[in-house]
């Protein structure tokens, strides 16, 4: 399992695609690059800490999505959304892993 979530921190060499496209959206898959930490973690309730910590990202993408989505509907704003989407996709990265760093020091103890 843990090998598995260790090659997301490749998707982060998309990011790259904003110094040749000069689009914003893509530096999103920055946020990928911590992914890499992962590898040397325990094996030990690996599943389960996971689980935690996609909840917390998923609970996040859902409040901040739909305050995005009302706000933009709100304002007619839809240049809103590129920007949006990049702080949605990086934000919940960074929650969950670390959700995953907190909840794996958690359990050594």
């Amino acid at each position: 399992m843990k090998n598995i979530i260790w090659y997301l921190g490749f998707l982060s060499l998309l990011s790259l695609l904003y110094f040749v496209e000069g689009k914003i959206g893509f530096l999103g898959f920055f946020g990928f690059i911590s992914y890499f930490s992962i590898y040397k973690m325990s094996d030990e309730r690996m599943e389960k800490n996971i689980g935690k910590a996609t909840r917390n990202a998923f609970m996040y993408t859902i409040y901040f999505g739909s305050a995005t989505i009302a706000y933009g509907y709100l304002t007619k704003n839809i240049e809103l959304l590129i920007p949006a989407f990049v702080v949605l996709l990086g934000g919940a990265l960074i929650i969950c892993l670390f959700s995953l760093f907190y909840y794996d020091k958690i359990d050594k103890k």
